[in-house]
């Protein structure tokens, strides 16, 4: 009888950038910081506030927020959005 190696493998930690995306920050052209999360697959329809086109389901987005709100960080994170990818990155240049 074979004894199977898979339980003396090393474990690897787990991604979870890679499950659930990353989050990173920016400062936006209006000079607040914004909280910018890569999502890997829309798990339904969004609008983006950049173009006003659909951001479909399983497509990968940005969802941008920011935590300097007057009613405070909570009110900040409920007025996420999410946006394409490129008009994320293009919104500074309009």
């Amino acid at each position: 009888m074979r004894k199977s190696r898979k339980y003396s493998r090393v474990v690897r930690p787990l991604n979870t950038e890679r499950i659930l995306g990353y989050t990173r920050q920016e400062i936006g052209k209006d000079g607040r910081e914004y909280k910018v999360h890569h999502i890997q697959s829309a798990k339904k329809r969004y609008i983006c506030p950049g173009c006003s086109g659909t951001i479909s389901i399983g497509e990968a987005h940005e969802v941008a927020w920011t935590e300097e709100n007057w009613f405070g960080r909570e009110a900040g994170l409920r007025e996420r959005r999410h946006w394409h990818t490129a008009c994320w990155r293009a919104r500074g240049r309009r």
